[in-house]
C-alpha cells in the first residue's frame, strides 16, 4: 500500500481490495486514486441529494403539493388515510432525487478513481482520457443507466466532442479523436453508430481502472459499496419534516386521517384566487406542526460537495 496515506484511506483502499480481490499488482488504480473514487462517490451522493432533501422542506408545496395528480394519485392510493398518502407522495419525490444523486456519484467514481481520465472542461463531455500508448484522445459522455430516449445526448457528443476535437489539433496532438457515449450501468454489449462508440458498461469501466472487463467491474462494486459505508444518513430527518409537512396540509380538516382530494383538484388545477387563503391557512397549520415537532432546519454547513445549484425533483 501507499505509506504516503493517513491511516483512514489505507483502511478505506485495504477495505475495496479485500471486497473486489483486485490486488495492488495487478495493477488498475492505485490507493490514492480507489480512496478518490470512494470520497468522489460519497460526497457528491451528499451534495445531489441530502442537500437537496434538506432545502427542499421549505419548499414542500411547490416540489410535492403542487404536483400531485389528483386523477392518477387518487386511483393509485384507493382509500389509504392522509398520512399513508403523504409517505408515498414523500417516497416518490426522495426516491427521484435518489437515483439522480446516484447518476453524479458514479460519474465521480469514474472519474476521480480513473488513473488515466480527467473531467474534461468541454461543455456536453463530462470526461476525457488520453492513451499513452497512441497519444489517442477518448472523450465522454456518461449516463449512470439505460435510458429509453438517447439522441439528445449522443448528438451533444458529437456537437461539442467535435468542437474539442478542433481544440485538440490546435494543440498538434498527433492522436485520435474518439466520441464516447458511456452507459456506466445497465449496458452489455459494445456498439459503434455514426462515428461514435457505446462502449459496454463493463468495457467503459475497464478503461476508466485499465484492468482487464471482470476486474475492472469487481472494482468498480467494491468501490460504491465502500463509498456507501461513508455516505451520510441524516436525510431522514429531513424527510421526516417533509412527510409531517404533507400531511398536515393535506388533512381534510385539522386532525382528520382523511385525504382531501377536493381541495387538491382545486389546488392544482384551478386559478391561485380559487384556493389562495386555504392553502395559507394549510400551510401555517403545517408550519406549526413542524416547529412543535423540534425539527432543526437543513443549513449549508451540514457540507456536501461543491457542484452547481441542483434543480428541484
Amino acid at each position: 500500500m501507499t505509506p504516503s496515506l493517513p491511516s483512514s484511506d489505507l483502511a478505506i483502499a485495504a477495505n475495496v481490495r479485500q471486497t473486489s480481490g483486485i490486488s495492488e499488482d495487478q495493477g488498475g488504480p492505485s490507493d490514492a486514486y480507489i480512496v478518490a473514487g470512494v470520497k468522489g462517490f460519497a460526497q457528491q451522493f451528499n451534495y445531489w441529494y441530502i442537500r437537496v432533501i434538506g432545502k427542499a422542506v421549505p419548499k414542500y408545496r411547490n416540489i410535492i403539493i403542487g404536483r400531485i395528480n389528483p386523477f392518477i394519485r387518487r386511483v393509485e392510493f384507493g382509500g389509504m388515510d392522509v398520512t399513508a398518502c403523504s409517505d408515498r407522495l414523500v417516497e416518490d419525490y426522495a426516491r427521484r432525487n435518489f437515483v439522480t444523486a446516484g447518476g453524479w456519484a458514479l460519474e465521480a467514481m469514474a472519474i476521480d478513481g480513473s488513473p488515466s481520465a480527467q473531467k474534461s472542461a468541454t461543455p456536453g463531455v463530462d470526461a476525457q482520457r488520453v492513451d499513452p500508448l497512441t497519444g489517442d484522445y477518448h472523450l465522454y459522455a456518461f449516463k449512470s443507466g439505460t435510458v429509453t430516449r438517447n439522441s439528445d445526448i449522443v448528438a451533444s457528443i458529437k456537437q461539442h466532442g467535435r468542437r474539442a476535437e478542433k481544440l485538440i489539433k490546435q494543440s498538434r496532438s498527433s492522436g485520435a479523436v474518439h466520441l464516447n457515449y458511456s452507459i456506466l450501468s445497465g449496458k452489455g454489449e459494445s456498439t459503434f453508430e455514426d462515428g461514435v462508440h457505446r462502449p459496454s458498461s463493463a468495457e467503459t469501466w475497464s478503461q476508466m481502472f485499465g484492468l482487464p472487463q471482470e476486474q475492472a467491474l469487481e472494482l468498480a462494486l467494491a468501490i460504491a459499496a465502500e463509498a456507501g459505508k461513508l455516505v451520510r444518513h441524516d436525510a431522514s430527518v429531513h424527510l421526516g419534516a417533509l412527510r409531517l409537512l404533507v400531511s398536515t396540509y393535506l388533512q381534510a380538516e385539522e386532525g382528520s386521517d382523511q385525504m382531501d382530494w377536493e381541495f387538491i383538484a382545486r389546488r392544482t388545477m384551478q386559478a391561485k384566487s380559487a384556493w389562495k387563503i386555504e392553502d395559507s391557512k394549510r400551510h401555517q397549520r403545517a408550519l406549526a406542526a413542524l416547529n412543535a415537532s423540534g425539527y432543526v432546519p437543513y443549513s449549508e454547513d451540514d457540507g456536501g460537495a461543491v457542484g452547481s445549484e441542483p434543480e428541484d425533483g
